[in-house]
């Protein structure tokens, strides 16, 4: 079982990752890396389960244009947490290609970073690191409101009169309350 972090609570889901050569097997959701997606037309059609792409750090996201509306799921990897790599294939996948389906965060990445991952468009976590998973069963959200990089998946206004700086609707509404 996999502990996932979804729409502020956690889920148990069953994933069964594949590497390049290995065999699918006969139910059960599976992660398979971009390219063997993109090779294997017996994976792509995902009969019975659901099919989840895995992209690496460095991959070339803009390979899945054109396979994105059957894809629910997206992995994108964040291989260690100071990799920043998987960010800008999120921004990538929201901005760019318009994809609507979940964007998964997996690898090693600390609790820090959440925010900044769901800014750039990741709808949900993969847990492996103990802290993380504790911190976010704790109801902890390490918030940030204040941004150097504007994205265009969030609704935020510039910050003083530098125009890269930016900060959250959020904090304008309470300060308006």
């Amino acid at each position: 079982m996999t502990k996932i972090f979804v729409n502020g609570r956690l889920e148990d889901q069953e994933w069964i990752r594949l590497e390049a050569d290995q065999q699918v097997p006969g139910t059960g959701n599976i992660v398979v890396p971009l390219e063997r997606y993109l090779e294997d037309e017996s994976v792509r059609s995902g009969i019975g389960r659901t099919v989840a792409v895995l992209v690496t750090a460095g991959e070339d996201v803009a390979k899945l244009d054109g396979y994105l509306d059957t894809l629910s799921v997206v992995a994108v990897e964040f291989p260690k947490f100071t990799d920043g790599r998987g960010f800008s294939a999120a921004r990538i996948l929201r901005e760019h290609l318009s994809y609507r389906g979940d964007i998964r965060a997996v690898g090693d990445y600390i609790l820090d970073q959440v925010p900044f991952m769901r800014r750039c468009g990741v709808s949900s976590f993969e847990l492996t690191r103990p802290e993380v998973l504790k911190a976010l069963s704790d109801g902890e959200w390490p918030e940030v409101t204040k941004y150097l990089q504007p994205v265009g998946s969030v609704d935020e206004v510039p910050e003083g009169t530098r125009p890269w700086a930016r900060r959250s609707l959020r904090e304008v509404a309470v300060a308006a309350e």
